[in-house]
């Protein structure tokens, strides 16, 4: 007995020892798993926020509409902040209604209230809002996929301040699932699980997946018991709500934000692993019952085993942190500090060393204001300090240095982190943007406004006064204007002199007519130069009235120009628009007028051409409508109402369809016009509209023959990566020749293709591109091949899954059949049968293999003849080995009952 009882106390003995291992091995993975998926969850929420923040800096200082009509601008800047973090889906920002501005998405619907129910716009809404909040998960209204968003308060808008302080929110939405494939990578067992849940019950991302939304967990779950109790982390057995089966649970508080990352190994797992450490155990046990010293030997053994075990488990925990410093290298390229609140250089990020130029281990350990001479605003450090301590947050711009001494300007956002247990604060971080291209165009900007301001100066006009006795009082330069001498003494009479004579009587008429009523002058007139030539001037200036009893003004001032280049420019400008004119008639142009006061529209013979709208009938709102395509009517609508608002261009440009009014013929037209306003008000639209159907179909086809070859090349791809799974050879040698001639017989398929620009492929030509060396019948005793048939075009489809069928029949002829033997022949023949709706292809080898039975084995090349031909073709295969060699019979349908595509280029209901 005590031979056998004390064997059996140490073989139990040691299974519940193992028992033991294997539970505290569980908890470690999972306390492992639970603290690094806190760590990656940590940091990619905080680098959410800071892209946030960014964006939230670069929308600062603009409003609601500002941020509308810069939309394209924004959105690729914002689109180009989202792009640093691979995770995000998209950049929002929504006002303070609940209504998108901007989004680096798809906005497929009219603005609305899309945000004003989620969660996180009522929070951030409430008083005392988080600096970063982190959402549930919801479908989006827009995508119907499923997003958390992580976001922050707007601040600094150039919106008049709402009586709440709120004025939207900045976030970045996030797919749940791309989240959980990150998770998933930091698992040490693949039956492991790792959920990112928010305090509240509500799970973010877990690594089982998010395709549809998740609901929270159930109020008595002891998760909400932990999280009310606020601890950082626990390991504790539970039960599933499902079926009650235990597991164990390892919790981790993600630092700063209200949410536990959770690490479950179910209990069957854990019995699993035991079991796979104590098999080997009893099955040494039940011997070692009759020999004490192999029971000994054995579990020495099982312990060898079992640290062994434990070596490769620390291996992954490895794998696993360098996984995870990946991960935090890709969030260091942001320019980024932490500081601890004296100023001193905790953290110093690779964007503040490319910044900077000061590498890390230069940067870390010193004050950043001495490092970086620092220039602070009014107040200094302290006073920055005490606004970051009473807010939480703090931006602005700093003037700093680099290493090389240069100065920059950098636009900063300070951030207080505190202890979540104590309130005590502890560190900053600092997020930094080099302004100094910003402020040097600035610069730039007033140096050209004053050089524009001395040019006006130095426009060259000359200022005059008329007294009333003719005297002109002028600048020197007024001489040279009218050919007169320097120095001359200047008089009316002498000025009238030298004009040119049609235009004296027009400067009398008006000297005249002013001198008794007084008023405004405009006069453009013509001087004779002593060679002959012309010069024209413009004279603009006002006139009092003569006094009672006088006859010439009482005075007279004014301005003289120089207008010569532009009268020349305006006398070319003419001739251009005539050029103009008939460039448009030959182009095609429509002509349009619509005076909106009146309701009157004006049509060009063309433009009724475009309406089908004869020549006798009246031009109308209501006849413009009843020809618009019904569906185009709101995009032109909303053209004009933006082309009437008197704060825009007044561009009015649009793409629509129109129906003909007499002969119902669609056709697409392009207008641009221009809005004239007055006193605010549109008054009137002139244009020009052209007919683009021919450009649209064009466009139309240009697409649809992209999408056919992008969905012909996935579906090459796809042929090749199963030629490479499925491939078999009895060396690398042999194993490189078969898949080079398969892919080879892909690439002949698609040059034939694009020679056609993929409108299908000639039979004869796929053939003769498989055997063009065995066609050419140069020795007699050569095997041969012989093409007989009529042109058949084969539909693009059909053409690769065609070419791969024929490829391995002839690759199986040239190894066994009638192409390895000399003398031997190859006869494909092909006809069309209209009556049956059917394409026939006869392949018979003569003078090849003995073998008149089927092979015992099907490869690769047979299975891609029969899936190719009767799935792929909806066909059907008879193979028989004769005498001579192998007669394949391969039938395929004109078109496809089940509605695929026809696989006969031209293939209709009465036959090719």
């Amino acid at each position: 007995m005590a031979a056998i009882g004390l064997p059996a106390t140490i073989l139990a003995a040691g299974a519940w020892f193992t028992w033991q291992a294997t539970w505290r091995e569980a908890r470690i993975d999972l306390t492992r798993e639970a603290d690094a998926s806190a760590e990656y969850a940590m940091r990619l929420l905080l680098s959410y926020g800071i892209a946030a923040s960014r964006l939230d800096d670069l929308l600062r200082g603009l409003t609601d509409a500002e941020i509308r009509a810069r939309s394209p601008a924004l959105t690729e800047v914002a689109r180009t902040l989202a792009a640093d973090l691979p995770q995000t889906s998209h950049a929002i920002v929504i006002d303070r209604e609940g209504l998108v501005l901007l989004t680096t998405g798809t906005q497929r619907e009219p603005p609305r209230p899309v945000a004003a129910e989620q969660d996180f716009f009522e929070t951030l809404r409430a008083p005392n809002p988080p600096l970063i909040h982190l959402s549930q998960v919801f479908a989006s209204q827009i995508e119907g996929r499923p997003f958390f968003a992580v976001s922050r308060r707007r601040s600094g808008t150039g919106n008049p301040p709402g009586p709440d302080g709120f004025d939207g929110v900045v976030n970045l939405w996030v797919e749940p699932e791309v989240v959980s494939d990150g998770l998933r990578r930091l698992l040490a067992s693949g039956t492991d699980a790792v959920a990112l849940v928010r305090t509240d019950g509500n799970v973010i991302a877990r690594t089982s997946g998010m395709a549809e939304l998740p609901a929270p967990l159930p109020p008595a779950a002891w998760f909400h018991a932990i999280a009310a109790a606020g601890l950082d982390h626990a390991v504790i057995t539970e039960h599933t709500p499902e079926d009650g089966a235990p597991w164990l649970v390892a919790m981790r508080r993600l630092e700063g934000f209200p949410a536990y990352t959770a690490a479950i190994r179910s209990h069957a797992a854990i019995l699993g692993a035991w079991w796979d450490a104590v098999l080997p155990q009893l099955a040494i046990g039940v011997p070692a019952m009759l020999a004490m010293l192999g029971l000994a030997l054995l579990v020495c053994r099982g312990q060898l085993r079992l640290l062994d075990a434990n070596d490769k488990l620390e291996a992954r925990v490895v794998e696993r942190t360098a996984a995870l410093a990946e991960v935090s290298e890709a969030l260091d390229l942001t320019p980024c500090m932490i500081t601890d609140i004296k100023g001193r250089i905790i953290h110093w990020s690779a964007g503040c060393a490319q910044l900077y130029d000061f590498p890390r281990e230069a940067a870390e350990g010193h004050q950043v204001a001495e490092l970086l001479r620092t220039e602070f605003p009014a107040g200094g450090r302290e006073g920055l300090l005490a606004t970051l301590l009473r807010h939480g947050q703090w931006q602005g711009e700093l003037r700093q240095r680099r290493r090389d001494g240069s100065m920059i300007v950098t636009g900063a956002q300070w951030a207080l982190r505190r202890d979540p247990r104590t309130g005590e604060p502890h560190s900053i971080v600092s997020t930094r943007t080099d302004l100094s291209a910003l402020h040097r165009a600035e610069r730039a900007l007033r140096r050209s406004e004053d050089r524009l301001q001395r040019a006006q100066e130095a426009s060259g006009a000359v200022a005059f006064e008329l007294a009333r006795d003719g005297s002109v009082l002028a600048d020197a330069a007024m001489p040279g204007l009218f050919g007169l001498p320097p120095g001359e003494t200047v008089t009316l009479a002498a000025l009238a002199a030298r004009l040119h004579p049609e235009d004296r009587n027009l400067l009398a008429a008006t000297h005249r007519s002013l001198a008794r009523t007084g008023g405004s002058f405009s006069l453009e007139f013509r001087v004779l130069e002593a060679d002959g030539a012309l010069r024209w001037l413009l004279a603009r200036g006002e006139i009092l009235g003569r006094q009672q009893g006088g006859c010439a003004p009482c005075f007279a001032a004014g301005i003289i120009l120089e207008v010569t280049q532009r009268r020349s420019a305006e006398a070319a400008l003419a001739a251009s628009g005539e050029r103009l004119r008939l460039a448009q008639e030959a182009a095609g142009f429509g002509i349009y007028d619509h005076d909106f006061r009146t309701g009157a529209v004006t049509w060009d013979s063309r433009m009724r051409g475009f309406w089908a709208l004869p020549e006798e009938a009246p031009v109308t709102s209501r006849s413009f409508l009843a020809g618009l395509h019904p569906e185009d009517r709101v995009l032109r609508r909303e053209a004009m109402r933006r082309a009437k608002d008197p704060t825009g261009p007044g561009t009015y440009q649009a793409e629509f369809r129109v129906v003909g009014l007499t002969d119902r013929q669609e056709r697409w037209i392009f207008t641009i016009g221009q809005v004239h306003f007055e006193q605010g008000r549109p008054i009137r639209l002139t244009g020009l509209a052209m007919d683009i159907t021919d450009r649209k179909r064009s466009d139309q086809r240009n697409e649809l023959l992209m999408r056919e070859v992008d969905h012909r090349a996935k579906n090459a791809l796809a042929v090749v990566q199963a030629a490479l799974r499925l491939s078999r050879a009895e060396s690398p040698a042999e194993l490189v020749r078969i898949v080079e001639g398969r892919v080879a017989a892909l690439a002949r398929a698609q040059t034939i293709l694009a020679r056609r620009r993929w409108e299908g492929a000639e039979l004869h030509a796929l053939l003769e591109g498989e055997l063009a060396a065995f066609l050419t019948g140069i020795r007699m005793d050569a095997p041969r091949a012989e093409l007989i048939g009529p042109p058949v075009t084969v539909a693009a489809h059909a053409a690769q899954p065609l070419s791969m069928a024929v490829h391995e029949l002839a690759t199986n002829a040239m190894k066994y059949g009638a192409l390895s033997r000399r003398g031997g022949l190859l006869q494909v023949s092909w006809r069309l049968d209209p009556a049956q709706r059917l394409l026939t292809l006869v392949w018979r080898e003569r003078g090849g293999s003995e073998v008149v039975s089927s092979p015992a084995r099907r490869g690769f090349g047979s299975r891609v003849i029969e899936q190719t031909v009767q799935v792929q073709l909806g066909g059907s295969l008879t193979r028989r080995w004769t005498p001579g060699g192998l007669v394949c019979k391969i039938t395929m349908p004109l078109s496809r009952h089940d509605g695929g595509q026809p696989v006969v280029e031209g293939a209709t209901a009465d036959a090719a």
